[in-house]
């Protein structure tokens, strides 16, 4: 005899399922309501163990969407690594391997997917390493100062839910060889400001049972969301006030 493949209920149909137990919206269930609610997804095609397990996950998201004050804490650190251009001319260009780290630390209100209060900056100095020029036969630059790749001014509401960041990069006088390999020329110190934009993770993910990416994934703690993109690795803890 040919036994009927599986059946999938649809997600809507499941969240119905999920949301009519009373016993699993308030708590956890006790073995006779467990046994009932089985029954009941069992009786419409569902596989109980995975109705059971999106429930579970649902009783643990919802801690972070009662929090205390609906507030959650966030540590927000940025680290970044990779090839920037140090010379601020727009004539010039010369390479380096540049490191920076940024920590923030703010309270986020889930529901409203807005900061509250002043968020802590910490700013940690930028190394610079290789100094080369884009032509692996000319001279590579001389820096007269300090590269600072990412100098996090300010944090503030930004749209549809994000934080807009304030940064400064701060460009050292530079000397530069002219035709590769000539008589050097300087290139004037400069600074530039601008907006950035940061989403702030959903701490919900942190109960996903999804697939890591390349770009997003979670700590093997599950207590860490990691994301990655444009050489910088942002690390999102949050955690309950109390």
């Amino acid at each position: 005899m040919r036994l009927p493949r599986p059946y999938l209920v649809p997600s809507a149909l499941l969240a119905l399922v999920l949301s009519s137990c009373p016993a699993s919206a308030q708590g956890k269930m006790s073995p006779q309501d467990e046994a009932i609610y089985r029954q009941m997804v069992q009786s419409m095609g569902a596989n109980p163990d995975a109705a059971m397990a999106a429930t579970k996950q649902a009783d643990a998201s919802r801690k972070w969407t009662e929090a205390k004050g609906g507030l959650i804490h966030y540590r927000i650190e940025g680290v970044f690594q990779g090839q920037v251009n140090v010379v601020g001319g727009s004539t010039w260009i010369g390479f380096a391997d540049v490191t920076d780290r940024v920590v923030i630390e703010l309270d986020w209100n889930l529901g409203q997917s807005k900061l509250s209060g002043v968020p802590l900056i910490q700013n940690t100095k930028a190394t610079t390493r290789n100094l080369r020029n884009p032509e692996p036969k000319c001279l590579p630059p001389i820096l007269k100062g300090d590269y600072e790749h990412y100098d996090l001014l300010g944090v503030k509401n930004g749209l549809s839910g994000a934080l807009e960041l304030q940064v400064r990069t701060a460009y050292p006088a530079v000397e530069v060889a002219q035709n590769c390999t000539g008589a050097r020329t300087r290139v004037p110190a400069s600074l530039k400001t601008r907006p950035e934009a940061l989403v702030v993770l959903s701490p919900v993910l942190l109960d996903s049972h999804g697939p890591d990416s390349d770009n997003l994934s979670l700590s093997k703690d599950r207590k860490s969301m990691i994301h990655k993109q444009g050489g910088w690795t942002w690390t999102y803890t949050p955690s309950l006030r109390k």
